[in-house]
C-alpha cells in the first residue's frame, strides 16, 4: 500500500510573493505611520505634555510679565487687567503665533519616514532640548519635548507611539496575507 500526499502550496506562494512586493516598498506603511506621528505630536502641543506624558514646565515669571505689559492687559494703577488676566490664562506653551506646531510635517520614502520641525524654525531645538540661549547665552529654556522624550543625548519614542507604530506594521503586513 503507498500513500501520496500533495501539497498544493501555491496559496502559500502568493502571500509570500504579496508579503515580499510590500516589504520590498513600505511608503505605504511609512505615509501612514508619518499621518500617526503627526497627530501625536499636535496632540502633545494641545496637551502641553511630552509624548510620555509629563507636563511641560510653566512659562517662566518673565514671560508672563513680559505678556502683562500688552496694551490692555495692565489697569492704571499698574495690577493686571481682567483683559491681562484672560490673556495669561489662554497662553499655551510653545504657542506665540502657532509657527512651531505648524511646521510639524512628515516626510515618507519607501522605507523611512521622518518628521519634524521645517528648518525655517530656527528654535525648535532648543524647545525640544532645552538649553542656554539669549545674548550670552544667559537665558536657561527648559526642556519641552514635542517630537519625542529627552533621554540623555537621544530622543525616544514614547511607549505609546511605539505600540501604534508597530500596529500599524502588524497591520500592514497581515494585510498582504489575506
Amino acid at each position: 500500500m503507498n500513500i501520496t500526499v500533495e501539497i498544493d502550496d501555491a496559496a502559500v506562494k502568493a502571500a509570500f510573493a504579496r508579503l515580499a512586493a510590500r516589504l520590498a516598498n513600505t511608503r505605504p506603511l511609512m505615509t501612514r505611520i508619518g499621518a500617526f506621528y503627526e497627530r501625536s505630536v499636535l496632540e502633545n502641543f494641545r496637551a502641553q505634555r511630552s509624548p510620555g506624558g509629563q507636563a511641560w514646565q510653566p512659562l517662566s515669571a518673565v514671560t508672563l510679565a513680559l505678556m502683562s505689559k500688552r496694551r490692555g492687559s495692565r489697569k492704571k494703577d499698574g495690577s493686571v487687567s481682567a483683559l491681562g488676566q484672560k490673556r495669561l490664562n489662554a497662553k499655551r506653551i510653545l504657542h506665540q503665533h502657532g509657527d512651531l506646531e505648524a511646521s510639524i510635517h512628515p516626510q515618507a520614502s519607501e522605507n523611512a519616514v521622518t518628521i519634524g520641525s521645517s528648518a525655517s524654525i530656527l528654535y525648535a531645538a532648543i524647545h525640544q532640548l532645552g538649553g542656554k540661549t539669549g545674548r550670552g547665552h544667559k537665558v536657561d529654556i527648559p526642556a519641552r519635548p514635542y517630537l519625542a522624550e529627552n533621554e540623555g543625548g537621544e530622543m525616544v519614542l514614547a511607549a505609546k507611539d511605539r505600540a501604534m507604530i508597530l500596529e500599524q506594521a502588524r497591520d500592514y503586513l497581515l494585510s498582504a496575507a489575506r
